[in-house]
């Protein structure tokens, strides 16, 4: 089964060839890379050049990463789909863990696999490991409930099936926060389910810019809308909604706690001291794992 993976690119020559030697390296033999260069300014589009031989490069005016990834689905010929950042890195075996599974599984234009990332900063060092939280026995309202408490499966770890990208329709432009959109619209409005893979799938590059007061603001106004958007459309809405709640209000005191702190303090304090506060988190994962 070829494995289409799809990278798009916009000014990030400071990580794209680790990147891309990412993809090639996988021990997963049928693959194809498709890299769309989404109007770089910096030195991206001459990086992807000196792998010409191997992959696809594609170039269009920019439009965003859910724009270059659609873009690359046209030139797309693989069974699955794996969509990746092009400032993050897949491990080796990441193909071939994903595909595993897709055996199991009867039913593939319903599934969207996902499984376990670590963390890394600037310098490509790992400080933090996250297992992702494996609802595979749950009904599909239970899991929907909780997808919609809070986002799961990383973008760099997910694997579609093609005919679930053009039956459903993919990545929608424009917005911000296109995977958790994507995964909630297919899961609460087409039927389908995200399927937990036990195996360390990629590593995700943290940004300053990604954990900034302004950005986590920006985070809940965003997830709220498309929760709203996804929900209105659905005529057990308030069935969805009283469970959500319920399941809320159950959760232990900790993480309702943290909850509470991330989505209703942070975000009223001044920069200073919200920034103060997740940086200081941070540093302690980043302790943990030394």
């Amino acid at each position: 089964m070829k494995v289409s993976i799809i990278i798009p690119v916009f000014n990030v020559e400071k990580y794209l060839e680790e990147c891309i030697e990412s993809a090639l390296n996988q021990i997963y033999p049928d693959i194809e890379i498709i890299a769309v260069n989404d109007g770089s300014t910096d030195r991206s589009l001459q990086i992807l050049e000196k792998f010409s031989n191997k992959i696809k490069v594609i170039s269009k005016k920019n439009g965003g990463k859910a724009s270059a990834f659609n873009q690359g689905l046209k030139f797309a010929s693989g069974e699955w789909i794996k969509v990746l950042d092009s400032d993050d890195v897949l491990f080796p075996t990441a193909i071939e863990d994903l595909i595993k599974e897709t055996k199991k599984i009867t039913n593939k234009n319903k599934v969207i696999l996902y499984g376990n990332y670590d963390r890394i900063d600037l310098k490509g060092k790992i400080f933090d490991r996250v297992k992702e939280p494996n609802y595979n026995d749950l009904t599909d309202f239970e899991l929907n409930v909780r997808l919609l408490d809070s986002h799961f499966g990383n973008e760099d770890t997910l694997l579609f099936h093609n005919s679930t990208l053009k039956d459903y329709g993919s990545y929608k432009e424009g917005i911000p926060f296109e995977d958790f959109e994507i995964t909630l619209r297919y899961c609460l409005l087409f039927g389908c389910r995200l399927h937990h893979v036990n195996k360390t799938i990629a590593k995700y590059r943290m940004h300053s810019k990604q954990i900034t007061r302004k950005r986590i603001k920006i985070s809940l106004k965003e997830s709220n809308y498309i929760r709203k958007s996804i929900l209105n459309q659905l005529s057990d809405k308030e069935k969805y909604l009283h469970a959500l709640k319920k399941y809320r209000n159950e959760k232990p005191f900790l993480k309702r706690l943290i909850f509470f702190i991330r989505y209703s303090i942070l975000p009223k304090l001044p920069n200073y001291f919200s920034e103060k506060i997740i940086n200081t988190y941070w540093s302690v994962q980043k302790y943990k794992s030394s």
